[in-house]
């Protein structure tokens, strides 16, 4: 039986997320449809959410359309799993900034009281309603992320749990809990 990488099983179970109408593929329009459901989830400012479409506008066109391995203009699971684990091999300090952007994006629509962290409630809307995950689910994942048991998540702790959620296949990252708990799987 051969193990799958804790950082495949990331990928895999964040493409699924991506692809929200299950058709096994995900587009730069279905990146950038991510950004205007958050936005509606939090009733967010219009130019809050055109700061979160660029910020995924230029992660597609800087990484992910080269991705795109047989030119269909969609990423499938394997061109995105490939694709991303190359962008942060080759250019790590550039993937790192591209993710520090979507995180300040992302603050900017979900701190609603614009005190530079996330609570739990903040958190959890902004992945229960754009994303479908389990409430349950996400509260387990903030208690994970809340590196300084504070009860909220600042940017540096959101920053870094993205980055090791891109990047890191050691089993006990904290990172790894970014959207949820990780089903490991033996394949």
């Amino acid at each position: 039986m051969a193990h799958t990488s804790v950082l495949d099983t990331k990928l895999t179970q964040h493409f699924g997320l991506l692809d929200a109408d299950g058709d096994g593929q995900f587009s730069r329009d279905d990146l950038l449809s991510l950004a205007d459901r958050l936005g509606l989830a939090f009733a967010a400012d219009p130019a809050k959410v055109a700061r979160l479409r660029g910020a995924y506008a230029d992660l597609w066109d800087s990484y992910m359309q080269a991705m795109d391995s047989d030119g269909n203009g969609a990423l499938d699971r394997e061109e995105y799993r490939t694709g991303v684990r190359r962008a942060a091999t080759d250019d790590p300090q550039g993937f790192a900034g591209r993710v520090s952007e979507m995180v300040e994006a992302w603050m900017s629509i979900c701190d609603t009281d614009n005190d530079g962290v996330v609570t739990l409630a903040e958190f959890t809307t902004m992945y229960t309603q754009p994303l479908g995950i389990d409430a349950a689910d996400i509260t387990k994942a903030f208690q994970h992320l809340d590196v300084d048991g504070d009860g909220t998540l600042s940017r540096d702790e959101i920053r870094r749990a993205a980055e090791e959620f891109y990047t890191s296949d050691d089993p006990q990252a904290r990172g790894n809990w970014l959207f949820g708990p990780l089903e490991l799987k033996h394949a």
